[in-house]
């Protein structure tokens, strides 16, 4: 069954409340659907649409999921440092959703936090190895 109107009108709530941009949005959708298309989705996709959303804007209880630690999304970004990224966003973001599935910093979980600074760690190691 496809998306109900009123699910349609609490996604769209959701990113007006949270000043959630355009991009963010239709990255969640993508990362539930595969698709960036809001009308295409399922009842059951839009479920876990809304739920993504109460989570990445800290509305719905993690059930479990704990976010990451901001000592996590410092590692990150010292990290980032590290390689050089810090002066291209897209390197990082480009990383995470490939190695984490998730666009922004800020909607990592704990898990998924501690396997990109142990990603990130290894391709450090590799390019201070491959400088000497």
């Amino acid at each position: 069954m496809s998306i109900t109107p009123e699910q349609r009108k609490k996604i769209f709530a959701i990113q007006r409340q949270h000043g959630m941009n355009e991009d963010d949005l239709y990255s969640v959708v993508e990362q539930v659907s595969g698709g960036r298309s809001i009308s295409q989705l399922t009842k059951e996709q839009a479920v876990r649409v809304i739920d993504q959303l109460n989570r990445y804007t800290g509305q719905a209880p993690e059930a479990g999921r704990k976010m990451a630690s901001k000592a996590m999304l410092w590692k990150i970004r010292e990290l980032e440092k590290q390689l050089g990224w810090d002066d291209d966003p897209k390197r990082l973001q480009g990383f995470m959703k490939k190695f984490s599935g998730v666009e922004r910093i800020e909607w990592l979980t704990h898990q998924k936090a501690w396997k990109l600074i142990e990603s990130l760690k290894k391709v450090l190691a590799r390019e201070q190895k491959g400088a000497v």
